[in-house]
C-alpha cells in the first residue's frame, strides 16, 4: 500500500515545483514506481467506451488505481538548482474548478467498475482554490474547493452564470458521493505565491492509497 500522502512528501523534496501539468505526472508516476517497481503505471490510459476520454495516470497492482491529475498555476518564477521556472497565470478559476469537479463525476463512473478505484489529485499555488470566497453567489459557488467544504449532489452553474463562462461546461454535474475537502501543504519557496497545496479527493474505496 502507497499512502498519497507519503508519495507527495518524497516528491516534494525531489521536485518542489513542476513546469506543467505533464511534468508533474510524468515524476508523479516515477515516484511511484521508485517506491514500488512491482507497480505498473501508464500515462494516458484510453477509458472504455462507455466513459469519455483517457485517464491521466492509472496504477496496477492487485487493483486498479485511475488518477485524475490538475496543475493549476498562479504566475511564479524561480531558480532550483540552476534551472529556471516560470509559471504562468493560469486565471479562469471558475472554469477550473468546474473541471476539477468533472474528473470527479469521471472517476465515479470509472469506480463501478470491478477491482478498480481512483481519485482527483489538484495542486497549485494559486489560494483562490482552497480559500473560501467572501462572497456566497458567485456563478461557480457550487463547484468550490475550498478547505472543509462537502463536494455531493448537483452541482450547478448560477444563472448568471455568462454563455462565455460556460462554453463546452454547461452540463450540471451529479455527484453521487460525499467528499469532504481537504487541503494539505506540499512545499513553500520563497517568493509571493511560493506556497503549493494539494488536495486529494479519494474515490470507490475510501482509502487515500495506491
Amino acid at each position: 500500500m502507497i499512502f498519497i500522502e507519503n508519495i507527495m512528501t518524497r516528491l516534494a523534496v525531489r521536485r518542489p515545483v513542476f513546469c506543467s501539468e505533464a511534468d508533474f505526472q510524468h515524476e508523479l508516476a516515477l515516484e511511484i514506481r521508485t517506491i514500488d517497481a512491482r507497480l505498473k503505471v501508464r500515462l494516458e490510459w484510453p477509458l472504455a467506451s462507455t466513459i469519455r476520454g483517457a485517464i491521466d495516470l492509472i496504477v496496477i497492482g492487485e487493483e486498479r488505481c485511475a488518477l485524475e491529475l490538475k496543475y493549476l498555476c498562479k504566475k511564479f518564477e524561480t531558480t532550483l538548482d540552476g534551472e529556471q521556472i516560470t509559471l504562468r497565470h493560469h486565471g479562469a478559476p471558475d472554469q477550473r474548478r468546474y473541471d476539477v469537479c468533472k474528473d470527479l463525476r469521471r472517476m465515479e463512473e470509472y469506480v463501478t467498475m470491478p477491482g478498480c478505484s481512483g481519485g482527483v489529485l489538484v495542486l497549485t499555488n494559486d489560494p483562490c482554490y482552497w480559500k473560501p470566497s467572501s462572497r456566497n453567489d458567485n456563478v461557480d459557488a457550487a463547484f468550490h474547493l475550498n478547505e472543509s467544504k462537502a463536494l455531493t449532489g448537483c452541482l450547478m452553474w448560477n444563472e448568471r452564470a455568462q454563455p462565455g463562462t460556460i462554453k463546452r461546461r454547461e452540463s450540471s454535474l451529479d455527484i453521487k458521493g460525499t467528499y469532504l475537502l481537504k487541503w494539505r501543504d506540499y512545499c513553500e519557496l520563497p517568493g509571493p505565491a511560493g506556497l503549493f497545496r494539494y488536495l486529494w479527493i479519494p474515490v470507490g474505496s475510501g482509502r487515500v492509497l495506491l
